[in-house]
C-alpha cells in the first residue's frame, strides 16, 4: 500500500518520465480525476495525443481488527454522497447480511440415532414474490424420495428438517466437518455458494447500473468469499478496467500517449483515531506516441509497483 500524497507525487513523476506535460491529479472522496497536457495547451486541458486515467474503486479496511469491511455507519451518514453510483459495499449489504443470518440459522444434527439431519428455517426454503431472499438448493443437500421430492423428517415452528443426502455427507466430509451426537451446529461456512441463490434480485437493485452488471453474476462466489467486500471490488474493478481500456484503445488516436490505471482505495478515516488512506496499484496500460503498433505494454501489479517506486517520492513536476 502507498499513501495517497506520495502514490499521487510518485505517480505524476512517472507520467512526467514517459513525456507527459503538466500533469495534474486531483482526488474526489475515492476517485481520481487526472489528465496530462502536451506542451503549449492551457493547464487542466486535456489534449487529443494524451490521455491518462485512473480507476479506482473504494474499500474500508478497519486498522484494529485487520478486516477489510463495507463503508461504515459513521462515512455512510456523514460523508457518503446519496446522489452518487452505489459502490460494491452497499450493493453487496443486504445479499451479505442474508447469507451471513443463513450461515448461523441453518443447522446440521447428528441425532443419537447416527441419523444425520439439516434445519432450516422455512423462509430459506420458499419465494415471497415481495422482498429478495435467499434460497436452499435442498436438491444440493437433502436426500430426495423415491418419486424426487423432498419431504421433511420432522417440522417444529418455523424450523423444518430433512435427511441430508449422501453426496452432502462427502462434502462435509471433505471439509473435515466434526460432529457432535446429540448436538445441532450452525452450517457456517459449510454453506457454499453452490448450495443456494437469492431470489427477488430484480425487486432490490437496479439492473441497468454498470456495478449490477459487473457483480451480479458472481453474487454467491461474493458472498462467500472470506474478504466479500475485498472481494466485490477487485471484480467490479477488473471490468472496469477493461472497459475503459476498450474504450481508450478504440478512440485515442494512433500517435496518442495513453495510460490507464486501476487500483484500490484503502480507507481508514472512518475509523475512530484513523486518518491514513492507501493506494493500492493493480494493473495498467500504456502505449506511447511514437511507438509501432503492437508495443503496447501491460503493466502487471509487481512490474506497476516497481515502476512507481522508482520515482521520487516528492513531485518534482
Amino acid at each position: 500500500m502507498i499513501p495517497h500524497e506520495e502514490f499521487t507525487a510518485r505517480l505524476k513523476n512517472f507520467c512526467a518520465s514517459l513525456g507527459f506535460r503538466r500533469v495534474k491529479i486531483s482526488s474526489a472522496g475515492s476517485f481520481f480525476t487526472t489528465w496530462a497536457a502536451s506542451p503549449g495547451t492551457p493547464e487542466g486541458v486535456a489534449t487529443e495525443d494524451v490521455a491518462v486515467l485512473i480507476l479506482s474503486c473504494r474499500v474500508s479496511y478497519n486498522p484494529n481488527w485487520g478486516g477489510y469491511s463495507g463503508l461504515p455507519q459513521l462515512l455512510v451518514r456523514e460523508r457518503a454522497d446519496t446522489s452518487a453510483e452505489q459502490c460494491p459495499a452497499g450493493f453487496i449489504d443486504p445479499f451479505l447480511q442474508q447469507y451471513r443470518f443463513a450461515k448461523d440459522h441453518i443447522f446440521l444434527t447428528e441425532t443419537e440415532q447416527g441419523r444425520h439431519l439439516i434445519t432450516v428455517p422455512q423462509s430459506f426454503l420458499k419465494k415471497d414474490g415481495k422482498n429478495p431472499r435467499l434460497i436452499l438448493r435442498l436438491d444440493k443437500i437433502a436426500e430426495p424420495d423415491k418419486d424426487g421430492t423432498y419431504s421433511p423428517v420432522m417440522i417444529s415452528g418455523s424450523m423444518t428438517s430433512y435427511a441430508l443426502s449422501e453426496s452432502f455427507l462427502q462434502v462435509l466430509a471433505a471439509r473435515r466437518f466434526v460432529w457432535k451426537s446429540g448436538r445441532s451446529i450452525p452450517i457456517d461456512s459449510c454453506l457454499g455458494s453452490e448450495l443456494f441463490f437469492f431470489a427477488g434480485i430484480d425487486l432490490a437493485v437496479d439492473q441497468n447500473s454498470r456495478i449490477c452488471a459487473t457483480l451480479l453474476p458472481h453474487l454467491n462466489r461474493i458472498v462467500t468469499h472470506r474478504t466479500p467486500h475485498l472481494r466485490a471490488a477487485e471484480i467490479h474493478l477488473r471490468q472496469e478496467f477493461a472497459r475503459a481500456l476498450e474504450t481508450f484503445t478504440a478512440h485515442h488516436p494512433e500517435s496518442g500517449n495513453v495510460l490507464c490505471l486501476a487500483g484500490l482505495d484503502i480507507d481508514m478515516t472512518a475509523f475512530k483515531g484513523q486518518g491514513e488512506q492507501y493506494f493500492v496499484p493493480w494493473k495498467a496500460y500504456l502505449e506511447r506516441a511514437g511507438r509501432d503498433l503492437g508495443e503496447e505494454c501491460a503493466l502487471e501489479q509487481d512490474d506497476l509497483f516497481v515502476r512507481l517506486m522508482q520515482q521520487e517520492k516528492l513531485c518534482s513536476v
